[in-house]
């Protein structure tokens, strides 16, 4: 009886601490932690306050996101945009598919992300292994972020995105939540950003499902899925930040969020 509850125990303690290994391990990313809980806690509570206090983050209707697994789509300004997220729903830890670039020549920064949840995608090469972990998240009920776009954007504004957010909602039809972020862009002036009190926006859409047709995903399934995400990121955004998806909206219909955003936020816009 002593040796099961110590077992039991220590098995928790490493689940807790350390996370699983498989999942990296099955990426090809052996060496690699998976998520630590004790350090997200941690960590996380630090970053939340300073991005509270110090850059001045507002985070709008981020009480929308339903509990389970779901699906976080949104546009990329900046290197600070993870953390912020992740900071927008702690205690939650969200999980994020990161290009393998940041774990094979970054390796310090690398452990760091994979401590954090991370976990990589060869991007343009239709990824089937991140996926499918992706997939097994959304089963056990994480937050998976996805950026779209796949890198941030130099103008704030959307570029052309990837499909593979579209492909992962279709195949779990997990719930989407699009989120649009806001003057994070000038968070690339480093200590000084600080001192200036950076204001950043990030606003939450309601959730929605994406389905296919019919029983097997098509090709305009996944276009289609595409455009909806696409369109509920924009439709988050002022004008300014709405880029190559601008034409997708339209500004008449009544989405209950703040009327003033698209009048006071603007890419580069002073604090």
């Amino acid at each position: 009886m002593r040796r099961r509850t110590y077992r039991w125990v220590t098995r928790q303690l490493t689940r807790l601490v350390f996370g699983e290994y498989k999942a990296l391990a099955d990426i090809g990313m052996t060496g690699m932690p998976n998520a630590s809980r004790v350090w997200f806690l941690v960590a996380g509570f630090f970053a939340r306050l300073a991005f509270m206090r110090i850059v001045q983050c507002q985070w709008l209707y981020f009480e929308r996101i339903p509990k389970g697994g779901v699906i976080i789509a949104s546009n990329h300004v900046s290197s600070a945009d993870p953390a912020m997220m992740a900071s927008a729903i702690y205690p939650r830890s969200p999980r994020y598919m990161a290009k393998v670039e940041l774990f094979q020549k970054e390796p310090v920064l690398g452990y760091l992300f994979a401590l954090s949840g991370a976990f990589p995608v060869r991007r343009g090469a239709g990824d089937r292994l991140a996926i499918r972990e992706a997939e097994r998240l959304l089963r056990e009920g994480a937050v998976v972020g996805m950026f779209p776009e796949g890198h941030r954007s130099d103008t704030g504004g959307l570029m052309h995105a990837h499909s593979g957010t579209a492909l992962l909602a279709l195949r779990t039809e997990a719930p989407v939540v699009a989120v649009g972020i806001t003057g994070s862009e000038r968070m690339r002036a480093g200590w000084r950003a600080l001192v200036a009190r950076t204001r950043v926006r990030m606003t939450a859409s309601q959730p929605f499902v994406v389905k296919p047709k019919g029983r097997r995903i098509t090709r305009e399934d996944v276009e289609e899925a595409h455009t909806a995400i696409m369109r509920a990121i924009a439709e988050q955004l002022p004008p300014a930040y709405r880029g190559v998806y601008a034409h997708l909206v339209d500004d008449h219909v009544d989405r209950g969020d703040d009327s003033d955003r698209s009048r006071t936020d603007r890419p580069g816009a002073a604090a």
